[in-house]
């Protein structure tokens, strides 16, 4: 029996799910999911790239995050609890990944590398951030460099 979730709301898809099953809700890495109900060693719910389309997909391959839910009004809604910074790098780094396709494409070579290595200096620092194993100074002194860094790219 499908049991409604109470807590468990908000998660990110850890591995591609092509959905080969009944029902299932074909995933792809790093999507966002919202999720409505579960059973032993599954999720039900939805992406919310296309809210519309709901489905099952395994809790093996969902890492949850935590989120506030707001019940007001006819829908319930989730939003993610996540440090600001690391949200805007995880948006940056998405923006940039289509510039930087383009410039290869373009054969802008200079700009490719530099764009590129840029953009892993963020993925490592995002790592880092993430890991929660850095001091409060270490965090603060990190988001400033994050800062500065789309500050420059942005320009």
């Amino acid at each position: 029996m499908w049991i409604a979730t109470k807590s468990k709301k908000y998660g990110v898809a850890i591995y591609n799910w092509k959905g080969e099953t009944r029902l299932g809700l074909s995933l792809e890495i790093g999507e966002t999911v919202q999720i409505l109900e579960e059973y032993p060693g599954w999720y039900r719910g939805f992406s919310m790239k296309n809210r519309s389309v709901k489905g099952i997909f395994p809790q093996s391959y969902i890492h949850l995050k935590p989120c506030k839910v707001d019940n007001e009004g006819l829908f319930e809604s989730v939003v993610p609890i996540e440090d600001p910074v690391i949200r805007e790098v995880t948006l940056v780094l998405r923006e940039w990944g289509d510039i930087w396709k383009k410039l290869f494409v373009n054969r802008e070579n200079y700009k490719f590398e530099t764009v590129g290595k840029v953009m892993r200096d963020l993925l490592g620092w995002r790592r880092q951030l993430v890991s929660g194993t850095l001091t409060h100074d270490q965090t603060n002194e990190l988001k400033l460099k994050i800062i500065g860094k789309i500050d420059w790219g942005n320009r």
